[in-house]
């Protein structure tokens, strides 16, 4: 996630400046981690099928079964708590990487800093592996609501306080947070329905039980392009190669950057010949022609240079910057 904070711009210098500057990890071309162990490998992933995250973590498993000549990987779904209950149960997980965890944006920074009483500390609990991705939100209406841009959905809603709604994933997500971010900044009164992941929010929004939603533009894109939900701002630096159409909320006087990412992490404990194999064999995978056109689709923009000093870099930078916000709108679940 980002906000009115350094700028995607100082996001990826921070990437790139993080890992030129990580000592000992050399990231090229090596073995694949534990090709000969018969093991399966179960990549945990904190949202229910079909959302971000989860279609995030399967494309990384088939490029890993790949990358590891066929070993078996697994995708193993523990929704709950905006993305809480698959961190806090992978504290106790073997330190042996067979058991590693495909954190969102929502379990690795919004959802501990959104509550009064974190369950864990997102940078110092986990043993982050590699940054992998980043995609950022898009605002999109059912199409019945009369407006077509972002200063047309703010004065509907100022015109009808505390009448209408929004869905989102799941409380503490980083939907969430962007959505009472753009709440605050925009100066409206809407209720916020939380849901048990994307889907059923999606759904909703399409059934117009809510009025808009903030997702991925991966995500909505399609329901934009068959009618079924209307994007009308892009929460990013500049317009998306993927649906290039779509204006960003700055274009229309909203200072709204933000955004998910996927991580990697392992069980903190878990030793460097261990941890260091794996963080080259994901970075070959996000290299994978056919992996990056997968993503692109989603929306989704693959780092391909990352390493466990840069990761954890950027988790703390992150929530650090969102702390702030949780602060100023007064978020404790």
């Amino acid at each position: 996630m980002s906000s009115t904070s350094p700028s995607l711009l100082n996001r990826r210098q921070l990437i790139q400046s993080a890992a030129a500057a990580a000592s000992g990890i050399a990231l090229g071309s090596g073995p694949a981690f534990a090709q000969s162990s018969d093991a399966p490998m179960r990549l945990a992933v904190g949202f229910p099928p079909g959302g971000a995250g989860d279609l995030f973590a399967r494309i990384l498993a088939d490029g890993l079964r790949e990358e590891l000549g066929g070993r078996t990987v697994l995708v193993e779904n523990k929704p709950g708590g905006g993305g809480l209950t698959v961190a806090t149960g992978f504290l106790r997980a073997p330190k042996d990487g067979t058991q590693l965890m495909v954190a969102t944006g929502s379990t690795a920074i919004s959802a501990p800093i959104s509550r009064a009483k974190p369950p864990y500390n997102a940078v110092e609990d986990f043993q982050w592996i590699a940054l992998l991705s980043n995609a950022p939100f898009v605002i999109a209406v059912n199409p019945a609501l009369p407006v077509t841009d972002l200063k047309g959905l703010v004065a509907y809603c100022k015109a009808r306080p505390h009448n209408l709604s929004y869905g989102h994933a799941g409380l503490g997500t980083t939907v969430h947070l962007a959505a009472e971010l753009f709440k605050d900044r925009a100066g409206i009164d809407v209720v916020d329905i939380a849901y048990a992941g994307s889907g059923p929010a999606i759904t909703d929004t399409i059934a117009g039980n809510v009025q808009f939603i903030v997702e991925t533009s991966g995500t909505l894109l399609p329901h934009h392009k068959s009618g079924k939900l209307r994007i009308i701002s892009a929460m990013a630096e500049a317009r998306e190669k993927i649906a290039p159409e779509i204006p960003t909320s700055r274009e229309e006087g909203y200072d709204l950057i933000a955004g998910t990412c996927n991580l990697l992490a392992a069980p903190l404990g878990t030793p460097r010949e261990i941890v260091e194999p794996i963080a080259r064999a994901v970075n070959r995978v996000m290299l994978r022609p056919a992996i990056q056109e997968r993503l692109a689709v989603l929306g989704i923009v693959p780092i391909t240079n990352s390493n466990p000093a840069q990761a954890r870099a950027f988790v703390t930078s992150e929530v650090a910057r969102w702390s702030a916000v949780v602060k100023k709108l007064g978020i404790a679940l």
